[in-house]
């Protein structure tokens, strides 16, 4: 879990948006090439790293490659944006392009 909502905010009407990171996690909107980030309000592929997020995938060193950057960012495959108040809102879900079979044998 990276995004949460406050208990005391009530949006009327209610809001589609995730909700806004969590203390201690961060995250960055990339392109679909994974070279850039978005700029503001643009969307993009959501990765995303903080101390709750999971250091690879248990004994399966090709699917940890395959999500995990070298700079600690788990690419997530959800497309999100985010607002002028830091929420997010995912809006889409990109394919993953690997063999299921050559990630879970």
């Amino acid at each position: 879990m990276v995004t949460a909502w406050h208990e005391d905010q009530n949006d009327d009407p209610p809001s589609f948006a995730v909700g806004e990171l969590l203390p201690g996690c961060e995250a960055i909107l990339m392109r679909p090439d994974g070279t850039e980030e978005t700029r503001p309000g643009e969307r993009g592929e959501i990765w995303i790293r903080g101390p709750n997020v999971m250091n690879g995938y248990w004994r399966n060193p090709t699917a940890t490659e395959a999500a995990i950057t070298k700079e600690g960012w788990l690419i997530s495959g959800d497309v999100c944006y985010a607002d002028e108040h830091s929420k997010f809102y995912v809006v889409d879900r990109i394919k993953v392009s690997l063999d299921s079979e050559e990630l879970w044998g």
